[in-house]
C-alpha cells in the first residue's frame, strides 16, 4: 500500500553539510520563533508520554504488555485516521486537541481504575501522537527548501532524544514515589506544556501564513 500511494519527497542535497554549515543551519533554525515552537512542542510533550509508557511494566507487570499493544493500536489508528481521512486544515485545527488527547487519559492512573479501562485509555491517548503530523506539516512551511532535509534530521533526533530523556525523568519520579504516580506527574506536566505553548504553536502558524503571501 505505501509502494503504490506514498509518493517520494526524499530531499537530496548535491554535497555533504560539513560541521560549520551544520551548525549554523541549525542556529539559524532555531532562531526563528515559529520553528523553535513546534520544534519544542514536537519533542517535549511526546517524550515525556513515552517516558508514561516506559513504566507500564513496572506498574502492571502482569498487564503491561496488553497496555503496550493498546498503546501500539491506538497510534495506528491514530494516525491512519488523522493522516487519510482528515484535511490539511482539520490536522492543523485539531494537532492542540490531539496534544492534549495525548496526555490527558493518563491521569487515570492516579485513581488505579481496572485495567480494562486503562487498556482504553492508553488506546485513545495514543491516538495523540497523530498530533506530530499537523506539527509537521507546520514546521516545513516555515522551513527553506534548501535546509528542509536537515531540518527533518533535527525534528527527528530531537524527538527521539526527548523520548529517552522522558523515560529517564519518569523512572527517576518512580524512584522516588510509585509507578502510578509518576505516570500522573508526567501527564499532567505534559499536559500543561501543551496548554502553555499553544499561543506560540499558533503564532507559528500564523507566521507561516504570513510568509507564504509575501
Amino acid at each position: 500500500m505505501v509502494t503504490t500511494t506514498v509518493r517520494d519527497h526524499s530531499i537530496r542535497l548535491t554535497r555533504r553539510p560539513g560541521l560549520r554549515q551544520t551548525w549554523a543551519t541549525n542556529t539559524a533554525l532555531f532562531s526563528h520563533p515559529g520553528r523553535r515552537a513546534l520544534l519544542l512542542n514536537l519533542w517535549v510533550p511526546n517524550g515525556l508520554i513515552v517516558g508514561c509508557e516506559a513504566l507500564f511494566l513496572s506498574y502492571a507487570p502482569d498487564h503491561a504488555g496488553a497496555l503496550l499493544a493498546a498503546g501500539s493500536a491506538g497510534m495506528l489508528l491514530g494516525d491512519l485516521a488523522v493522516g487519510r481521512l482528515l484535511t490539511a486544515d482539520q490536522r492543523r485545527r485539531y494537532a492542540s486537541a490531539l496534544r492534549l488527547l495525548l496526555a490527558a487519559p493518563y491521569l487515570l492512573f492516579a485513581i488505579h481504575p481496572p485495567m480494562l479501562v486503562l487498556g482504553a485509555a492508553v488506546f485513545a491517548a495514543s491516538a495523540g501522537f497523530a498530533a506530530t503530523l499537523p506539527l509537521q506539516e507546520q514546521l516545513l512551511k516555515l522551513t527553506p527548501g534548501p535546509v528542509l532535509g536537515q531540518v527533518q534530521g533535527v525534528e527527528s533526533a530531537g524527538r527521539m532524544t526527548w523520548q529517552g530523556l522522558g523515560a529517564a525523568i519518569a523512572g527517576g519520579i518512580a524512584q522516588r514515589f510509585t509507578p502510578g504516580t509518576a505516570i500522573t506527574v508526567i501527564a499532567a506536566v505534559s499536559v500543561a506544556i501543551t496548554v502553555v505553548s499553544r499561543p506560540f504553536v499558533v503564532r507559528a502558524r500564523a507566521i507561516s501564513v504570513e510568509e507564504a503571501g509575501a
